[in-house]
Formats: structure tokens, C-alpha cells, sequence
């Protein structure tokens, strides 16, 4: 049990950080676009904390809701697998 523990720990924090680093780069990706729209007078010049402190802030946010969602779900099938050897 205590392995499988581990191994829900460890998945939740791998998940968190796929998750955070992919809508992170998203908004390496907006910025980019937003420059080269600046750069081509589309639209006025931005810096990139305009764009990149909200997106780091959604990406921690997205990521730790899917981490939070893995955790829970693994130590829930891990109490309910606890409760079930219980019974035999």
C-alpha cells in the first residue's frame, strides 16, 4: 500500500507539471504572437509580464486542479482497495 502511495504522489506531481509547463508554453505562445502583431503595427507593444503573469498564474491554477484531481482519485481507489481486502 505504502508503494502505491508513492506511486499516486508521484503521478500527481508529474501531472501537475506536464499540465503547468503546457499552458505556460501557450502563453510563451501569446506573447510571441502579440509581439510580432506590435512589431507589424496590428496592435500597440506589450511586455511580456502583461502577458506571461497571467498565463503562469492560469497554468499553476489548471495544474494544480488536474495534479489535485489525480491525488484524489488515486487515494481514492487506494482507501476503497484498502476496504475491500478488509472485508476478506
Amino acid at each position: 500500500m505504502v508503494r502505491a502511495a508513492v506511486f499516486v504522489g508521484v503521478a500527481a506531481l508529474v501531472v501537475f507539471a506536464v499540465v503547468q509547463d503546457r499552458f505556460t508554453v501557450d502563453g510563451v505562445g501569446q506573447y510571441i504572437a502579440a509581439s510580432r502583431d506590435a512589431a507589424e503595427g496590428r496592435r500597440a507593444r506589450v511586455t511580456i509580464d502583461e502577458i506571461m503573469q497571467p498565463a503562469v498564474t492560469h497554468a499553476v491554477r489548471q495544474g494544480t486542479l488536474w495534479g489535485g484531481a489525480v491525488l484524489v482519485a488515486g487515494f481514492g481507489g487506494l482507501f476503497a482497495a484498502r476496504r475491500l481486502r478488509a472485508r476478506e
